[in-house]
């Protein structure tokens, strides 16, 4: 998703806490805070224990190597990890566990100062080595785009697994009009904080980052239904490619998840 500039970029201290979440074929997940009570991250260790995925919140070893670029980041401290597990859980949650099952995510990085290839980002999906890196304290001004970034990104990891492809997809691409044609992708919109804002401007897409390319438009597309399905459904109505789109994304997130299903996007709805 894109990069918002106005976002804060704060200096780490050194984090006591330790929170790692441990993939294991036991009923729970295990639960390690060496320092801090646990209930002071409850929320995160919450997650971590229904969904049985790994959630790190320090000794993470930055940067990381992938095919596509350096992951570079800062761990993040102990008051911005507190202040962003309520609204990690409120979204997360909205998942059935069969969805984070089928998605294969191995692990959650929470850090701060998150950098892809040289370039802040508040969210980064590694394809690679099937982990979702979100920076919780960028863009904390705006609680609505933070629950945007989740959705978005984790949409990315879907897409990727639901046939081993992200930045092209035909079926897709032909819901749009004729003459048509995606921009350079998302990189190349990072540095406008106006790109993600929903808007009418753009017929058949619900905003600029949604024109940059056929992953974002998907992207855009579930995390907007996931978060302003009132938006989405306003904008249906008047605009027969948006209502195709929403349409499609029903029926790709089923197909990849039965249990997303229309009572799921009526409950997601309310």
């Amino acid at each position: 998703m894109q990069h918002d500039s106005r976002s804060p970029i704060l200096g780490i201290n050194s984090l006591a806490v330790i929170l790692v979440i441990l993939l294991s074929t036991a009923a729970t997940a295990q639960f390690t805070d060496a320092d801090t009570p646990t209930d002071k991250l409850s929320q995160i260790r919450e997650i971590a224990e229904r969904y049985k995925v790994e959630i790190a919140t320090s000794n993470i070893a930055f940067p990381v190597k992938t095919i596509h670029g350096l992951i570079e980041g800062k761990e993040a401290t102990s008051e911005s990890l507190e202040k962003y597990q309520n609204l990690l859980a409120s979204e997360v949650n909205r998942y059935p566990t069969s969805l984070i099952r089928s998605s294969k995510i191995a692990r959650i990085v929470l850090c701060e100062e998150l950098v892809f290839d040289g370039q802040r980002r508040n969210a980064i999906p590694d394809f690679e080595h099937d982990v979702l890196y979100l920076d919780v304290k960028r863009g904390d001004y705006n609680k609505q785009y933070q629950r945007k970034v989740i959705h978005h990104e984790f949409f990315h990891l879907i897409d990727y697994k639901d046939d081993g492809s992200v930045y092209a997809d035909k079926s897709w691409a032909a819901l749009n009009p004729l003459d048509f044609q995606y921009g350079s992708g998302g990189r190349n919109s990072q540095n406008d904080p106006t790109s993600s804002v929903l808007t009418d401007r753009f017929p058949g897409f619900l905003n600029h980052y949604s024109t940059t390319g056929v992953e974002e438009d998907k992207a855009e597309m579930f995390a907007n239904m996931m978060v302003a399905p009132k938006h989405v459904a306003s904008r249906s109505e008047d605009d027969p490619v948006i209502k195709s789109k929403l349409n499609a994304m029903k029926s790709l997130v089923q197909k990849f998840c039965p249990e997303v299903n229309e009572e799921f996007w009526k409950q997601s709805s309310q």
